[in-house]
């Protein structure tokens, strides 16, 4: 549907020439905000009260857009550290000797594997000096950023549920930050889940079909945006407009958050073709592609809520961890350090 697609092309001239400086973020701002919310909500019973409340979950969903915001940032080393994150283009691993389910489980274990595979067709002295003959950016770390921000919303939660342990009332202004740091993560751990089940998020077909194209698919470069500005809006997919395909929370084991990472990369990248059929019918605007749609983003919801409840159990502290808290943190000795300084102001003539 040719025509069809130049018809969002043209929408996408105003806004270029509007803000120059925008780029293409997975369902935008408010497909982020819904994301978060609905996996909030598929939480069960047993988390703590504070984090449904409704401005909590507002920050969490503002949070969502944060990762996004780091890109509207043009600086060499925020955009170096953070733009690889949002995708993972999995056609180029196969250069590499890689899959999805072969992946090294570390970061840097996996840029190790990718220079050791380009080594191949290179001066044979390329890898020993340490010259990297290929840019990861290119192929994108998305379950690298996913993992991480997991980790961190454990280590987030960990120190809330000390500080709920110690019950200190010395201690509230430790517990709201220690909290609003939960948050944090939260949101930003749900912006890469939302990334991931965006099945233009996998591929090196993300604004438009590349290289061979037997099948007829757009080529159009506003394609991405289309999905994640417009289609979204169209459909109304909001909290309400999911409501009806949301599913129940994914169920995470300590030791299978790698693997549900994957694997939702993995339902997003066979739902790319399928995607791209949607388009080139004309059903992306009608109900086939509303259920479409909806589908990946409560894909991601259902994803996303088993992750905040396993880190959530994760997060229980050990009597170890109790004590280190108390002795690292040091708010005694600080609270005698101060009061000294403020007897020693005192005694001054």
């Amino acid at each position: 549907m040719l025509h069809r697609t130049r018809s969002f092309r043209a929408v996408f001239v105003l806004v270029i020439a509007l803000a120059p400086l925008a780029m293409t973020f997975a369902w935008s701002a408010p497909g982020h905000r819904t994301i978060t919310r609905l996996a909030i909500a598929l939480l069960p019973d047993d988390v703590p009260a504070w984090l449904r409340e409704p401005d909590a979950v507002e920050i969490a969903a503002y949070q969502s857009n944060e990762p996004d915001r780091w890109r509207g940032t043009r600086t060499p080393a925020l955009a170096h550290e953070n733009n690889g994150d949002h995708y993972i283009d999995l056609e180029l691993l196969t250069d590499h000797k890689l899959t999805l389910r072969t992946l090294p489980r570390l970061r840097y274990q996996y840029v190790d594997a990718l220079i050791r595979t380009t080594a191949h067709g290179n001066d044979a002295g390329t890898e020993r000096r340490g010259v990297i003959s290929f840019d990861p950016e290119k192929i994108g770390f998305l379950p690298y950023a996913i993992m991480e921000h997991y980790a961190k919303l454990v280590s987030s939660m960990n120190t809330v549920r000390i500080l709920e342990t110690l019950a200190d009332p010395a201690r509230e202004r430790q517990l709201a930050a220690a909290r609003a740091n939960v948050l944090r993560e939260m949101g930003q751990l749900s912006h890469f889940v939302g990334d991931a089940g965006q099945p233009l998020h996998t591929t090196i077909h993300h604004h438009g079909w590349v290289g061979d194209n037997p099948k007829g698919y757009t080529t159009d470069s506003g394609f991405h945006r289309y999905i994640d500005d417009d289609v979204v809006a169209l459909h109304a997919l909001n909290l309400a407009g999911l409501d009806t395909y949301r599913t129940p929370m994914a169920a995470i084991r300590s030791d299978s958050v790698w693997e549900a990472t994957l694997a939702l990369i993995e339902r997003s990248f066979d739902s790319l073709e399928p995607l791209y059929d949607l388009e080139k019918s004309g059903e992306l605007q009608q109900d086939p592609g509303k259920v479409f749609i909806a589908k990946r983003m409560c894909d991601s919801a259902s994803v996303l809520a088993g992750l905040y409840y396993r880190a959530w159990l994760e997060a229980e502290p050990t009597e170890q961890q109790v004590e280190s808290f108390v002795k690292y943190n040091a708010l005694a000795a600080e609270e005698s350090w101060t009061a000294k300084k403020e007897s020693r102001t005192a005694d001054r003539p």
